[in-house]
C-alpha cells in the first residue's frame, strides 16, 4: 500500500536565502510543503516566489517567539518583541491566551491576504502551538477553519484531538542538525513504516546562507539539507519504499 510524506520547510519568509533554499528543494528535490512566517522580513518576497511555484503548498507557521507580532500583545512581548520567554510563561501558566488567541486570527487573515489563499495547515515556529495550553486553542481554530494541523504525538503529555481535525498519522523533526544526511532522512522514514503509518510528515529547513542566515543559531546545516533533499539517490530509495509525495491537501 502506497504511503503518503509530506516534506515541508518551515520559515517560509525568514529571509531572501530561506525563501530561495526552499523554492530549490521544490523545483529540483523532495520538497513538497512550506509554512510562512507571515511577521518574517521577506513575507512579501515569499508570497512573490509562491505565485510563480503553483506546485509549492504553503501553510501557516505560526509565530510567538520571533520579530514583532501583528497584534498588541502586551502580556507576551518585552519592549514590542516576541521571545522563547513563553516557554517559562508556560511553565509559570501566566500565558495571555486571550491575546494569543487574537494574534493567531490576525497572522490567519495575513496569510490569506498575502498568499490569495487559506493555508493548507498550520504548524509554528520553535513548535509553540503544542505547548500544553496553546494546543487546544490552536486545533480548534484549525477544525473550525476546516483546515489540516502538524501534530506531533511524541509530545509526553496527552492531548485530545478535535473529533474532525485532519493532520498526518506521524510527523518527525529527526532531519535537523549536523548529523543530517541521506541516511537519516531514510532512517525516519523505516520508522514510521515499521510502525505501519500509512502518512508521515518531514520537517527541513533548507536554504541558502544569507545575512540573516549567518545571524541564527542554526545557520550552515540548512546548506546540508538542501544538498540531501535534491539528491537523486533519496528521491529513487523513498519511491522505493513505496512513498508517494505529497501535501497537507492529501490527508
Amino acid at each position: 500500500m502506497e504511503r503518503l510524506l509530506i516534506v515541508n520547510a518551515d520559515d517560509y519568509g525568514l529571509s531572501k536565502g530561506q525563501n530561495y533554499g526552499i523554492i530549490d528543494a521544490c523545483k529540483h528535490g523532495l520538497v513538497t510543503s512550506t509554512t510562512a512566517l507571515v511577521n518574517g522580513a521577506a513575507i512579501d518576497h515569499a508570497a512573490r516566489m509562491s505565485r510563480r511555484t503553483p506546485e509549492l503548498a504553503v501553510g501557516m507557521h505560526f509565530v510567538l517567539t520571533l520579530g514583532e507580532p501583528l497584534s498588541p500583545m502586551p502580556g507576551l512581548t518585552r519592549e514590542g518583541k516576541l521571545g522563547k520567554w513563553i516557554w517559562q510563561m508556560a511553565e509559570e501558566d501566566s500565558l495571555p491566551m486571550d491575546e494569543i488567541a487574537h494574534e493567531l486570527e490576525c497572522q490567519y487573515r495575513r496569510f490569506i491576504d498575502l498568499f490569495d489563499a487559506e493555508p493548507t495547515h498550520f504548524d509554528s515556529h520553535h513548535h509553540v502551538h503544542m505547548i500544553p495550553q496553546i494546543f487546544p486553542l490552536v486545533a480548534e481554530f484549525a477544525k473550525s477553519k476546516g483546515i489540516a494541523l502538524r501534530v506531533d504525538r511524541t509530545i509526553p503529555y496527552p492531548f485530545e484531538l478535535p473529533e474532525g481535525l485532519r493532520s498526518t498519522e506521524s510527523f518527525s523533526s529527526e532531519f535537523y542538525g549536523d548529523a543530517v544526511s541521506e541516511a537519516l532522512f531514510l532512517k525516519v522514514l523505516d520508522s514510521s513504516m515499521a510502525r505501519n503509518e500509512q502518512s508521515l510528515e518531514v520537517m527541513c529547513h533548507p536554504a541558502f546562507v544569507d545575512r540573516t542566515i549567518m545571524g541564527s543559531a542554526y545557520c550552515y546545516p540548512r546548506l546540508d539539507e538542501l544538498d540531501v533533499l535534491t539528491s537523486e539517490s533519496l528521491k529513487y530509495a523513498i519511491a522505493e519504499r513505496g512513498y508517494r509525495l505529497g501535501t497537507y491537501r492529501d490527508v
